[in-house]
């Protein structure tokens, strides 16, 4: 469901999290579902500042139970380093806030406990090396140098499922004393679905640039070109942001003594993005 747009950026919340507010809402827990909601919403615009800040432009976000999900304009915009900066703003900015209510408690009395427990929950949390959460884009970003990105995703995506699957298992013990053990269940079915799903993002992400271009070529019958000349030795993410929506990129490859040893594709350096890594030589990448 739409709740609104701040910034151009389409806020929506994802059917489960309405239906957990829903259902909190009525059992008399109304204000603490309005702090938990204020506290994922500020944790998201932390993101989309920092990556408005980078470049990078967030179109849309999803509001999920344990946080949410951000939508670029182009997905091949955020660099391994430039992620790691836009997916720690979140859980910093929650423990920020969780740090500030509890010097303010002697004013604001014991109604901010909720609060700093909430944002303590949200902010490490979220810090856990799984993807879909930050810590795991965190650790994508960083196995994504040496594995590449589709590697990385699928094996962060991988401890996330293993996680969410941990987390259900644990809810289901504590359903045979109590009911607080249906909060832990129901979080980890939709954290195993989530880094599920988020295995699936990429590839899709992937399809839908290069259909597009694709498309773009068949109707119009040529596009404009972007060239660039490079040595064997330099590395894909030198060039992979020349890549835009306007053009198609071409890379002549010429050995030191300016002959060309050949060429590379728009589609062959994205592909070697996600297969082989960023800082890998372009030479590499012709070699196959």
């Amino acid at each position: 469901m739409k709740i609104g747009r701040i910034a151009g950026i389409v806020f929506r919340i994802h059917p489960v999290l309405l239906l957990l507010l829903l259902a909190y809402i009525s059992l008399g827990l109304a204000r603490e579902v309005l702090t938990v909601f204020v506290s994922v919403v500020l944790h998201e615009l932390a993101h989309t500042v920092v990556a408005s800040r980078l470049s990078v432009r967030v179109t849309e976000v999803e509001l999920f139970p344990f946080g949410g999900q951000a939508k670029t304009e182009d997905f091949v915009a955020v660099n391994p380093e430039n992620e790691v900066c836009i997916a720690l703003a979140g859980p910093c900015t929650s423990l920020l806030l969780a740090g500030l209510a509890w010097l303010a408690v002697r004013w604001g009395g014991p109604q901010l406990f909720f609060l700093i427990k909430a944002n303590l929950a949200l902010g490490l949390f979220n810090l856990l090396p799984v993807l879909p959460l930050d810590g795991g884009r965190v650790l994508r970003a960083v196995l994504s140098l040496k594995w590449g990105w589709r590697k990385a995703t699928v094996n962060v995506a991988t401890l996330g499922q293993l996680a969410g699957g941990l987390l259900c298992g644990y809810g289901g013990y504590l359903l045979l004393y109590s009911e607080q053990g249906a909060n832990f269940f129901f979080l980890g079915l939709f954290l195993w679905w989530a880094a599920r799903k988020e295995a699936k993002l990429l590839t899709y992400g992937f399809v839908r640039y290069l259909v597009n271009k694709k498309g773009q070529l068949a109707r119009k019958g040529m596009l404009p070109a972007y060239h660039l000349v490079a040595v064997s030795s330099t590395r894909l993410k030198d060039v992979i942001h020349a890549v835009s929506p306007a053009t198609y990129t071409v890379v002549v490859l010429i050995n030191d003594e300016e002959r060309i040893e050949g060429y590379l594709t728009e589609g062959e350096l994205i592909e070697a993005w996600f297969e082989k890594g960023p800082s890998a030589s372009l030479g590499d990448v012709v070699r196959g």
